[in-house]
């Protein structure tokens, strides 16, 4: 795997849940995210699992929008991209060894009451209710707490991506 990804954030999510993620996909491609949503992504006659796959192994971040949809039949599919996100070694004190794998990050988004799944349940979720949308976008596109510095890094290493693989 390349160190260098070519999206910012891929947001994993059922079908049912597309007007809430599809507004969530478009202000983060307003602050200047690159974003892997499967409308946009996605054209006909392509092999969607390969597509999803490809998605996959080159975004920084998986948002994984949770809600009594997704935990319905598709939950199997969604669990499933998520594993080499939810590696134990993707954690900031494996960020210095600087790998691709050790440099993405998993964020559960839960979009209403829904129980959490079992395998979800030790994950800090983002609440994405509509009455805290508003103080808990930082947290997406920036995990840590260092909104602009992180989002400017971005928007920086996507420009010049040589000079800035270490900032982000």
């Amino acid at each position: 795997m390349s160190t260098d990804f070519q999206y910012d954030v891929f947001l994993s999510h059922s079908a049912k849940d597309k007007a809430v993620v599809r507004s969530l996909a478009e202000r983060l491609r307003q602050d200047g995210l690159k974003v892997w949503f499967d409308e946009w992504v996605l054209k006909p006659g392509d092999n969607i699992p390969a597509k999803i796959e490809a998605g996959l192994e080159h975004s920084r971040v998986l948002v994984l929008c949770m809600s009594a949809q997704a935990f319905g039949s598709d939950w199997a599919q969604l669990e499933a991209g998520t594993f080499r996100f939810r590696d134990p070694l993707n954690s900031a004190s494996a960020k210095r060894l600087r790998t691709d794998r050790r440099e993405r990050r998993f964020l559960p988004l839960r979009l209403d009451d829904a129980p959490s799944r079992a395998s979800l349940a030790q994950f800090l979720y983002i609440n994405w209710r509509p009455a805290d949308r508003e103080q808990e976008y930082v947290k997406i596109h920036d995990p840590k707490g260092h909104h602009d510095v992180k989002l400017d890094a971005m928007k920086e290493a996507r420009r010049n991506p040589s000079k800035h693989q270490q900032i982000i």
